[in-house]
């Protein structure tokens, strides 16, 4: 287990997110176009400004949990540092089984310990956005092998979901 968490967890900390900077930004994008669209399209997002005594701690919050916290969990464990070399198919295989635990674990978070989170963490189309996210960090993570680059898109979400788009945030409840 110790080698285990070296070789990856370890591993994708220490690596800086220099490596495949353009297909990570590429990947987000094109995340961003679809969730926006899904949000929008369906209601589940709306242009709203947060207005908080806290919101300049927030982003600083939002930066350890939820996006390293998770981002540690269900990339940096659940996905071997080396995938890249193992090829398309073992590359698809790997994203799917993170990006799937990544999507149940939002509904068994607010069934469990944050129930205020229910609207949003078991809505199907909230759920289809947090799989395409759980895609595109899974894949941003394989490419680069760097956790950082699935952390900064994970957090740009979170952020621009909470600050400008009506997401919730534990902090704030």
């Amino acid at each position: 287990m110790g080698n285990y968490l070296r070789n990856n967890l370890v591993a994708g900390l220490k690596t800086a997110p220099i490596h495949r900077v353009i297909l990570s930004t590429g990947l987000f994008i094109l995340f961003a176009t679809i969730a926006m669209t899904i949000g929008l399209s369906t209601g589940l997002l709306e242009f709203v400004s947060l207005k908080s005594e806290i919101i300049y701690i927030l982003p600083f919050a939002m930066f350890f949990f939820p996006s390293l916290f998770e981002e540690i969990i269900f990339r940096g464990l659940i996905i071997p540092n080396n995938t890249v070399l193992k090829g398309t198919k073992v590359i698809l295989k790997r994203s799917l089984i993170s990006s799937i635990i990544f999507v149940l674990w939002h509904p068994l978070n607010a069934l469990t310990i944050n129930p205020g989170a229910k609207n949003f963490f078991l809505d199907p189309w909230f759920l289809l956005i947090v799989f395409v996210l759980g895609m595109t960090c899974s894949l941003g993570y394989i490419f680069s092998r760097s956790l950082w680059v699935p952390t900064i898109m994970h957090w740009l979400t979170v952020l621009v979901w909470v600050l400008f788009l009506g997401g919730r945030n534990l902090v704030l409840q």
